[in-house]
C-alpha cells in the first residue's frame, strides 16, 4: 500500500500535468481566435476598402463636358476635360444609359484617336483634355439620363472604380 507521501506526490504530478494541458488548450484557443480575427480583418479590408478608397481618394475628378455635337444616327460626339489625381493604370471606361439606383444599360462608346496613334491610354497626373468620344446616345439623353464609370488598377488584386460623370 502506497504511503500518503506517495499518494500526494502522484496527485501533484497529475495536477501539474492537468494544468499544463489546460495552458496548452488556452494557448490553442487564443491562437485560433487571433487567426480568425486576422482573417476577418483582411476580408473586411478587401471588401470595404475599395469603396472607401474611391470615395476619399478618387483617381480622377468629375468629367466636365466642353462640347457635344449630335450626329444623324442618334449618337453624339463629346469633348471633355478632367483632372487625373492619382497615378494608376487605366483599365477601361463604361458609359451607361439610365440611373445608378434604377435601371440602366451600357451603351457603345468609341474613344477616337489620331490615325497611327498606338500609344498607351494611360495619362500622367494633372489636367487632361479628351475627345472626341463617340457615344451611342442623343445629346439630350447624355445630359439628363446617363453616367460614366472609369476603372483603374491602383493596388494589386484590386480594381478601383470611379464615378466619372455626372
Amino acid at each position: 500500500m502506497p504511503s500518503s507521501y506517495q499518494r500526494l506526490r502522484r496527485l501533484s504530478f497529475a495536477a501539474a500535468y492537468s494544468v499544463r494541458n489546460m495552458n496548452l488548450l488556452a494557448l490553442a484557443v487564443k491562437s485560433f481566435s487571433a487567426a480568425v480575427i486576422f482573417v476577418s480583418t483582411i476580408l473586411t479590408v478587401y471588401t470595404v476598402g475599395p469603396g472607401i478608397e474611391t470615395y476619399f481618394f478618387p483617381v480622377v475628378s468629375k468629367l466636365t463636358i466642353e462640347k457635344m455635337e449630335a450626329i444623324d444616327d442618334g449618337s453624339a460626339t463629346v469633348d471633355a476635360y478632367f483632372t487625373k489625381l492619382r497615378n494608376c493604370e487605366y483599365i477601361g471606361i463604361a458609359w451607361y444609359r439610365g440611373q445608378r439606383d434604377g435601371g440602366f444599360a451600357r451603351v457603345p462608346l468609341v474613344l477616337t484617336r489620331a490615325p497611327g496613334d498606338d500609344s498607351s491610354p494611360n495619362r500622367p497626373v494633372g489636367a487632361q483634355r479628351s475627345g472626341p468620344w463617340l457615344v451611342s446616345m442623343p445629346v439630350s439623353e447624355i445630359k439628363a439620363n446617363s453616367f460614366v464609370e472609369l476603372k483603374h488598377q491602383c493596388l494589386p488584386f484590386e480594381v478601383t472604380t470611379t464615378e466619372f460623370y455626372p
